[in-house]
């Protein structure tokens, strides 16, 4: 192996261990306060750079959680043109081109059909909010800002009641 590649496969092993390694994705101290719209546009921001210096490690980083994507109830997650989450800590591999909210927003069409390379969009529409690992049974309401990344989409979304 040459250098940049031993540098690469160091890099990705690392990652994938790390992603072995029990996380807790919500620190305690956090899990009752809400992200905010600015937090999650900083957050896809980071994870759009990501995404298009390294597609594979990007993934990988979103799906574990790691590199402070993830913070009080905010994480990123980026799906296929197609509909496949790509990355996402609680669905990777998950088809989600058909999810539609309780209150009958066609999310995954809307953002797929709408998502534009350069531009953050903005779809609202309810969930629950992830508690620890879970997603709690209350709804709330749920602005997902996204934008088109190569032949993905990539959103954050903050939580709000």
């Amino acid at each position: 192996m040459k250098g940049s590649e031993m540098k690469k496969f160091v890099y990705l092993l690392s990652v994938f261990l790390l992603s072995m390694s029990p996380v807790k994705i919500f620190a305690d101290a956090h899990e009752e306060k809400f992200g905010t719209a600015e937090e999650a546009e900083q957050i896809l921001t980071r994870a759009v750079n990501l995404v298009k210096s390294n597609e594979t490690v990007a993934f990988a980083m979103i799906t574990a959680g790691m590199g402070g994507l993830m913070t009080k109830d905010l994480y990123p997650f980026c799906t296929s043109m197609d509909g496949v989450m790509a990355a996402h800590p609680y669905s990777a591999g998950l088809d989600m081109g058909d999810f539609t909210s309780t209150d009958g927003v066609k999310v995954a069409k809307i953002m797929l059909k709408n998502a534009r390379v350069g531009k953050i969009s903005k779809v609202t529409y309810k969930l629950g909010r992830p508690s620890g690992t879970d997603l709690s049974s209350e709804e709330f309401k749920k602005t997902a800002l996204y934008t088109k990344v190569g032949n993905f989409v990539c959103a954050s979304g903050f939580y709000s009641k």
